[in-house]
C-alpha cells in the first residue's frame, strides 16, 4: 500500500521540525519568524503574584484571563517550548456543539467556550474556520438522532440530522450514504497561530515566559526550578498529563494519565478539497486553512511512549482511503503523535489543590484542551482573583477526587 511509513516520522521524546518544536503540521506551516518569536525566553524572576507551570494552551490561556483581570506580575515556566507537548500535537478542534451532543460539554461550558472563542476571533487571527463537523452514524435510528438534535438546538447550539444528498452536498468526497449528525458550527484552528498570538499578547502585558525551565518543587510560597526559586503566593499547575508529577510532591495525585495520539498529514490540496471535519468508525479527519489535509486521533493507553505506533498510522491511512476514495492515491507525508491528559472521569480538573493554599491546578482535558483552553481559563482566574471556586464549574472541581485520589482508578 502507498503512503506512510512510520519510520519516516517517528518522533523521539525530544525531537522537533526545526530543532526546538514538534513536528507536527502546525509547526510545519507557521512562520519561521513566528516560530523563533515562540522561543524567546524571559530571564526568570525572583517573584511574581502568580507563578503559571506549562506553557500549553491552558497556561497561556490562564495567564491572559489572570492578567485581563488585573495581575500584573505573572511568570510562565515551561520545562521545554511553548506548546510543545498536547497543544502542538493536537487537531486543533473546535467541537463545542459536537461534544455537547456527545455529553462531553455541558451545555453552559458549550455556549461560553464558543463566546470566548468569537471574542478571541475578534482579536487574533489564527485561522478560526467554521467548517461544520460531519459525523455518519448508520446506526442510530433517525427518531433517536432528531430527539439528540432537539436537545442540542435546546441548549442553543447548532446541530442538524441530515441523509443522502446533504451529506454528499456538505463533503462530496466522502463515500457515504446514510444518515449523519452535522454541527455548522464546529471547526478548528491553528493552536500554533493563537499560541504566537497569546505570547504575544501576555509579553506585551509584562508576562515574563521562561522556557527550558523545569520545576523541581512547589508549595505555598515558593517554586523551585533548575534556574532557580520563585517566590510567590500563588501557582497554577498547567502541566497536561505530566501533572500528577508534580502534584504528587504535595501528596496529592489526580487521577490523570498519558493517552498517546497519533496524526497524519497530507500534502497541501487546494481550498475546499475536504469542506468539513469529518467523523470515520475510528479517526475524523479535516483541511487545514493552510491546505494540508490532516486526520487521526488514536488512543493509545501505553504510558509517555514517545513516536508514531505504524500500526495505529496504517490504519488511519486506511480509513481515510475507505473515505475518500477520489484522494485514495494521495500518499500520507509525515505523522505526529502527543500524550492527552485523560481523567478517569472525562472532566478535567480545574481548581485549587485540596488542603494546598495558594496551589491550583488545571489538567485532564483529554481530546478538548483546545477547545475548553479560555474558559479554563476565566474558570480559574475567577476563583485566584475572587478567592472562591467559580460558579457553574463543580464537575470540575479538584476535591472530587479527595485529598490523596490514586492516578489510576
Amino acid at each position: 500500500m502507498p503512503g506512510f511509513r512510520a519510520a519516516q516520522a517517528t518522533v523521539a521524546p525530544d525531537a522537533c521540525y526545526d530543532g526546538r518544536l514538534p513536528d507536527s503540521v502546525w509547526f510545519r506551516t507557521l512562520p519561521r519568524e513566528s516560530r523563533e518569536a515562540l522561543n524567546v525566553s524571559s530571564e526568570l524572576p525572583r517573584s511574581a503574584e502568580v507563578v503559571v507551570v506549562g506553557a500549553g494552551m491552558i497556561g497561556l490561556c490562564s495567564a491572559l484571563s489572570l492578567a485581563r483581570r488585573g495581575v500584573r506580575d505573572i511568570a510562565v515556566v515551561e520545562r521545554g517550548e511553548v506548546c510543545a507537548e498536547s497543544t502542538g500535537a493536537s487537531a486543533g478542534g473546535i467541537w463545542l456543539a459536537h461534544e455537547h451532543l456527545n455529553r462531553g460539554i455541558d451545555a453552559a461550558h458549550a455556549l461560553r467556550g464558543r463566546e470566548l472563542f468569537a471574542q478571541f476571533d475578534e482579536e487574533f487571527n489564527f485561522d478560526y474556520v467554521r467548517s461544520g463537523l460531519l459525523k455518519p452514524e448508520a446506526a442510530v435510528s433517525v427518531e433517536d438522532a432528531r430527539r439528540a438534535v432537539a436537545r442540542t438546538r435546546a441548549a442553543g447550539l447548532e446541530a442538524e440530522w441530515i441523509s443522502g444528498s446533504a451529506v454528499r452536498e456538505i463533503e462530496p468526497r466522502l463515500d457515504y450514504s446514510g444518515g449523519a449528525f452535522f454541527f455548522p458550527g464546529d471547526g478548528s484552528i491553528h493552536p500554533a497561530k493563537l499560541a504566537v498570538a497569546l505570547v504575544g499578547h501576555l509579553r506585551e502585558r509584562g508576562t515574563r515566559i521562561c522556557l527550558a525551565t523545569a520545576v523541581s518543587s512547589i508549595g505555598k510560597g515558593r517554586v523551585e526550578t533548575n534556574r532557580g526559586s520563585i517566590s510567590t503566593p500563588a501557582v497554577v499547575v498547567t502541566a497536561g498529563a505530566w501533572t500528577p508529577l508534580l502534584t504528587r510532591l504535595l501528596g496529592w495525585e489526580p487521577p490523570i494519565r498519558p493517552i498517546r495520539g497519533t496524526l497524519l498529514a497530507w500534502p497541501a490540496q487546494p481550498a475546499k478539497t475536504l469542506r468539513a471535519v469529518t467523523f470515520g468508525r475510528r479517526f475524523y479527519y479535516w483541511q487545514t486553512a493552510c491546505g494540508p489535509l490532516a486526520g487521526g486521533g488514536s488512543e493509545d493507553d501505553i504510558g509517555f511512549k514517545a513516536g508514531v505506533d505504524e500500526a495505529a498510522a496504517a490504519a488511519i491511512e486506511s480509513e481515510f482511503q475507505t473515505l475518500f476514495p477520489s484522494l485514495a492515491s494521495l500518499p500520507a507525508a509525515y505523522g505526529w503523535s502527543g500524550f492527552r491528559p485523560f481523567c478517569a472521569d472525562l472532566n478535567p480538573v480545574v481548581g485549587a489543590v485540596p488542603g494546598h493554599e495558594g496551589v491550583y491546578v488545571a489538567a485532564g482535558h483529554f481530546r478538548r484542551g483546545i477547545q475548553l483552553g479560555p474558559l479554563t481559563g476565566e474558570l480559574l482566574a475567577e476563583e485566584i482573583v475572587a478567592g472562591k471556586p467559580a460558579l457553574g464549574a463543580a464537575a470540575f472541581r479538584p476535591e472530587r477526587f479527595g485529598r490523596t485520589p490514586r492516578t489510576r482508578q
